[in-house]
């Protein structure tokens, strides 16, 4: 005898004695957000308001106890044995504090360091991180000296009390001639934001995979110090890719990061022939696919050059990563915008 299952966007359906909702909800051609269908990435979590369910087994990653508890289910793991009612949870429901207001705040230069040959970090104090919120992976509008506004990323922890940002000078650019030879400690710069929607997806559990390419490694960075500080306990994978071994930097961090979590993984990947036989060598798309067969569950957050970052999404999508589930920034260079308006 089927059950009925009514859904809260208005749908209804019908649902076989011992099918799942999941199953149901697909077979009659409702938009029901999924990934693996096997418990493992909870892109299908919804919460029961009536009825009686009952879940098959499932991963601690994807619903946790105390989600359990709060009366969440994963529709792919869901057998009604009666008549029931549910919520889909999408993303931006399932995110607490979603909107973020946009500020304008006045900082303070505290720190400028350069760690490659054309990679500067600068550390801003905002006061009161209170002041200016944000979420990990999100960017900011930057008014350095005179010069025209840019967009970078966050590199520290929104629980951080500085602003950390990574900027590449190149030649004749701007703002990089400005840092590279005119930004002083103690110098005020203007930032408006945030922004961006490639954050951290907090209420994801299933695994995760990180790929930066050049100073995209800021977003990630603060993905990975942020899900470390709330205690995420599911796999992380972290691909950093460069042209040769001198263009690498904050590998440290990651190193250190990576033997206090277990599930913490890191791989820098050069393309030209390193030193270092530690290292891998060639393009870190190729390092991904040669690493990981299995994508079942998994979200990717990306950030980097355009190319590297369409050629990673390309691969991710043919390997089984649902675009939704895919959350990028591509970092444009003066030359890159050139190109784009051609």
């Amino acid at each position: 005898m089927p059950f009925k299952v009514k859904i809260s966007d208005g749908n209804e359906i019908l649902v076989d004695e011992g099918n799942t909702i999941l199953e149901a909800a697909l077979d009659q051609g409702i938009d029901f957000p999924h990934g693996c269908r096997s418990g493992n990435c909870g892109a299908c979590k919804s919460k029961k308001i009536s009825g009686d369910i009952e879940m098959s087994p499932y991963s601690e990653f994807a619903l946790d106890e105390d989600e359990e508890k709060q009366n969440l289910i994963l529709a792919c793991r869901s057998v009604p044995w009666s008549d029931c009612e549910i919520k889909i949870l999408t993303d931006e429901e399932d995110e607490e504090n979603n909107n973020l207001e946009i500020k304008n705040l006045e900082c303070k230069v505290v720190n400028l360091k350069k760690v490659t040959n054309d990679i500067y970090v600068i550390n801003l104090s905002v006061g009161n991180k209170e002041v200016f919120k944000f979420k990990a992976g999100q960017y900011a509008e930057l008014y350095i000296g005179k010069c025209k506004e840019k967009h970078f990323s966050m590199a520290n922890s929104p629980n951080a009390d500085e602003l950390e940002f990574h900027i590449k000078t190149l030649d004749g650019g701007e703002v990089s001639s400005y840092v590279k030879n005119n930004l002083k400690i103690g110098e005020a710069i203007k930032i408006k934001g945030p922004y961006g929607n490639a954050h951290l997806r907090e209420k994801h559990k299933g695994p995760i995979i990180a790929v930066a390419g050049g100073t995209g490694l800021a977003p990630i960075l603060s993905i990975i110090k942020y899900s470390q500080e709330i205690g995420s306990k599911q796999p992380i994978n972290i691909y950093y890719g460069s042209q040769s071994e001198n263009e690498l930097y904050s590998i440290e961090q990651f190193e250190e990061m990576s033997k206090i979590n277990e599930n913490l993984k890191f791989y820098p990947v050069v393309i030209e022939k390193p030193k270092n036989k530690i290292l891998r060598r060639g393009f870190v798309t190729d390092a991904i696919i040669e690493d990981i067969k299995d994508f079942d569950g998994y979200k990717a957050y990306l950030a980097g050059p355009p190319k590297m970052v369409e050629v990673a999404e390309e691969i991710l999508i043919t390997k089984g990563i649902r675009k939704v589930d895919i959350h990028s920034d591509a970092f444009y260079t003066p030359y890159d915008e050139i190109k784009e308006q051609k």
